[in-house]
């Protein structure tokens, strides 16, 4: 492969949202003199994607997203109503907390990004979501330092899997998209959006299937795009390159 890029999603990819996810409702739930159970937790993320979903098609703003997760939640917590938009929030910061003090990246992420560093690629996030957020969550997991380029749905005004995002990256980066690997967790949003905009993809996924182009780890990228490690006055262009793209 003629791999110039490697672009990663975020969620479910490089963070660990799931498990940071879960830790903040068990608190959350917690608060309210529960336990929190399979079905809850299966029923939280459902009501998280469906809301998510309306955010990035632009039905919501990110905070009402948030505010109807709620809504939709605690009926099944038995907690009375209705609930004001003021304590809607106030329940959604405790349960933020919790799941910010839980943000961790994948222990795979910060060894693949910087061999691909080390190794001349271009590396990148494109993710989508709420900028600050996501950029928030690339800074405090520590991959940021190894990121040329960060991209979000918000930011580019265009979600995956419309093509656009993932173009215009490419764009910005001065590739065409076939030059462009692309990672991710999701098959029809990161891979079948990356591969109708172009790029090349490879589908991650965790729990080990054995489809073709389907990694089980980040790790196992390196061997695929047989790396070599550039010379030392090589990796300093690449720095300043990354300089240039973050202005």
């Amino acid at each position: 492969m003629d791999i110039r890029a490697v672009l990663f999603d975020l969620d479910n990819t490089l963070f660990d949202h799931l498990t940071s996810a879960r830790g903040g409702l068990e608190t959350f739930v917690r608060s309210f003199g529960l336990e929190l159970t399979p079905k809850l937790t299966h029923l939280w993320f459902e009501i998280e994607q469906a809301n998510y979903d309306r955010f990035l098609s632009g039905e919501l703003n990110f905070q009402e997203q948030r505010r109807e997760r709620l809504r939709q939640f605690l009926p099944l917590i038995e907690h009375p109503g209705p609930v004001g938009d003021t304590e809607l929030d106030e329940m959604f910061a405790n349960y933020l907390q919790s799941y910010e003090d839980a943000w961790a990246a994948f222990p795979d992420a910060v060894p693949t990004l910087q061999c691909l560093r080390d190794s001349g690629i271009t590396v990148g996030v494109v993710t989508n979501g709420n900028h600050e957020q996501q950029a928030m969550k690339i800074s405090r997991i520590g991959i940021e330092p190894l990121l040329d380029l960060f991209s979000s749905s918000e930011q580019m005004g265009h979600a995956k899997p419309e093509s656009s995002a993932f173009i215009l990256p490419c764009e910005s980066l001065f590739l065409s998209p076939g030059q462009v690997l692309y990672i991710g967790d999701n098959f029809r949003v990161d891979i079948e959006g990356a591969r109708d905009a172009g790029l090349q993809a490879m589908h991650l996924d965790r729990e080990g299937s054995d489809q073709p182009k389907t990694l089980r780890k980040l790790t196992d990228l390196i061997p695929l795009l047989k790396l070599k490690v550039i010379a030392p006055s090589l990796q300093q262009s690449h720095f300043d390159r990354r300089r240039t793209f973050n202005k």
